[in-house]
Order: C-alpha cells, then structure tokens, then sequence
C-alpha cells in the first residue's frame, strides 16, 4: 500500500498519507508519563492512554471483539446503515430539498474517526455508491497496518470504473486529523462510529464534541453512533458485550502490556502483577469499565515512582448515554440532531449533526444526567 507523506486535499485512490502517525508513540509516551507521575487518588483513578491498546496487533484482536454476536453495537450499525444509509445519501445529493438538511453541491469528503475495521462502514458507502453520490472516504487510523489493509478492502469493493467513491487512509491521531482536514476543500462528512466520539465522562465528552464541531463549515455534517443502552434495564445486555468472550479481551489486554513496556522502556506491567477487573457503575452515566488493580507494589525506576499494592488504574472504559442526554450534549456544542437513526429492537443510535443556525431558535432542554450541566 502507497504511503504519502505530502500534504494534499485529496489523495489518490488506495493512498494512506502520513498526517502524523509515523510519530504518534513518542506522543503516546509523554501521555503515559504524565499519568504515571500524577499523585494516586482513589476518587479519580488514573487512566492509561487507551492508544496502546490499538497497535496493530491490538486492533487486529479488536476487530475479533466487535464480530463477536454479543457485541451488539457492531451489528447494530450495521442495521442502521442497511435500512437508513439511502436515506442519508439521498437527503446529502445535490438535488435533495429538506428544510432542515443543506444538500451537498460538489463531491463530499467522508472522514471515518478511528475507522479501525472497515467492513461495517462499507455497508454505507455501498448506499452513497448506489445513490451516485461522488465521495471521496478518508479512514484515520493509527494503525498503518490497520488502514493498509482495510483501505486495500474498500479498494477491492469500489474498483469499477463507473464507481463514485474513491477511498483512502489516513495515518495519524485524532489531534492530526483535525489539523489536516483544513485542508480539505468542498463539503465534509464526518463520521464517528462505535460511540467513539463520545466516549467520555459527560464534561470530557462535551469537550471534545465542542473540538469537532468548531470545525464543522455550513456545509458539512457529522454522524455519530452512540448507544444507549442505560442502568438498570441493560444490565445484562451490557456486561455480556464485554464478558462473553474474557479469552479475547484478555488477549487485548495483555497485548497492551506489551506495548505499554516497549513505550516506557521498562517492565511496569507484568501479567502476575496485576489482576484485570471490570465493573458496572450507574452514576453519573452508566459506564462499563475495565481497570487493572496492582497485586504487589511495583517499582518504576524510570519515573522513580511505586505503584502500592492495590491501586487501580483506569484503562478502556465504555459511556452509555440515552437519546435526552445526546441531544443535550450537542445543544451545548452548538449543534442540532437533524436525524436520528435507531437500530432495530435497541437503544444503539446515530445521530446526523450539523451546525446550528440563527433559525434553529433556542433550545434549553434539560439534561437527565443528575448533577451536570
């Protein structure tokens, strides 16, 4: 697979251009660094950079993970993209008329953040293919070997001549992205799939959905999938997307030991030193989360620092927020829910976004997230 390194707004079909992923572990390490230095607070664990859990090897035993039948959030994707993925490529044409949708004029860039497995994303660019919606797919990966394959699959699947999309890579981080697509000229389309945008503690979410939509033009859209899937009701759904399959997580996970060592040039996480817990919290959101607890208290030369026998530090945690409570978040980010797309017989979601306009009026829906605002 071609690797550019030469800034463009438009790169060639199967091209994956190095926007800052060549770099991306020396950036990953002052991360770890600067959580591993910080003070130990049991009401606010630490968490370790979730990048280390998708190197090459990781995102391969990932994409494992989320093809498994109690995964749900891939499937469901997957459902809405069968049965509304038209919808959005034909509201998104040229010659579309709606009152809340601004159409696109010229060919759309479609930006996949942290596209990872792009099987399930092809779903939908099958339906801008058949809607003869010109695009070009940009996936942004931090995995070159991730995107060197997935965008050789998309390749594969729009190689016709007569094909309208065009795909390629993008390799660097989320912070690399938002400065490359600047350069990207005509319409955008934005997709966060997976509920990875938002993410986050409610405050941290905002944030970073605040960070996209300050970049978001007239013209340009996003669609977030975000489930919703909530305490107490979801108990079991929930925990058995994680729980079903313990061998591959425990494979991910360890694979991440691996590559947390090699960044910090020593030997912090042993498998025998740590116990790899997980558990449901209710408040403020509902949150799957996994953490590894210390059995032993392990020294850090490198950062002369002693993580004590039972400390915990966060790693790879998953939000739920409901249908009231995204609609709230982007209300605060200055956007508006043009469309919202439920998967069948589930609470998994996405959400088309745009920019709000002076039309739009106000909007002060309260939020049924307890204590935030």
């Amino acid at each position: 697979m071609e690797t550019s390194t030469e800034p463009s707004s438009r790169i060639t079909h199967g091209e994956v251009l190095d926007i800052g992923g060549s770099g991306v572990f020396s950036e990953v390490r002052k991360s770890l660094v600067k959580t591993l230095e910080a003070n130990y607070n049991p009401d606010c664990k630490l968490a370790l950079p979730d990048e280390l859990l998708y190197d090459d090897v990781g995102l391969d035993i990932w994409s494992k993970i989320i093809s498994t039948p109690e995964f749900y959030q891939t499937a469901d994707e997957i459902a809405i993209f069968e049965n509304h993925g038209a919808e959005v490529a034909r509201l998104l044409k040229p010659e579309a008329t709606t009152i809340d949708i601004k159409p696109f004029n010229a060919k759309v860039t479609i930006i996949d953040l942290g596209a990872g497995d792009t099987t399930k994303v092809e779903h939908f660019l099958a339906k801008v293919e058949e809607a003869n919606l010109p695009a070009d797919y940009l996936a942004l990966d931090i995995s070159k070997a991730s995107l060197d394959h997935n965008v050789k699959y998309l390749v594969g699947k729009h190689e016709r001549t007569d094909s309208v999309v065009k795909c390629g890579g993008l390799w660097g981080t989320f912070e690399d992205g938002m400065s490359h697509v600047e350069s990207i000229t005509g319409p955008r389309l934005f997709l966060s799939l997976g509920s990875v945008l938002c993410n986050d503690p409610w405050p941290k979410a905002l944030e970073h959905l605040k960070d996209w939509a300050n970049l978001l033009r007239p013209d340009d859209y996003l669609l977030v999938g975000m489930d919703g899937h909530l305490l107490p009701n979801d108990r079991k759904k929930i925990w058995d997307a994680y729980h079903t399959h313990d061998d591959l997580f425990e494979r991910f996970f360890l694979n991440g030991f691996e590559r947390l060592n090699q960044v910090a040039g020593e030997d912090w996480f042993k498998e025998d030193d740590w116990d790899i817990e997980a558990e449901l919290e209710e408040e403020p959101t509902t949150r799957h989360r996994f953490f590894l607890r210390a059995r032993c208290d392990i020294k850090m030369n490198n950062l002369a620092r002693v993580i004590r026998k039972g400390e915990e530090l966060d790693w790879f945690d998953s939000h739920k927020y409901g249908e009231q409570d995204v609609g709230m978040m982007c209300t605060k980010a200055g956007l508006r829910v043009v469309r919202t797309y439920q998967a069948p017989n589930s609470e998994f979601r996405q959400y088309l976004l745009r920019t709000r306009r002076k039309e739009d009026g106000a909007d002060d829906a309260d939020s049924a997230v307890s204590g935030l605002a």
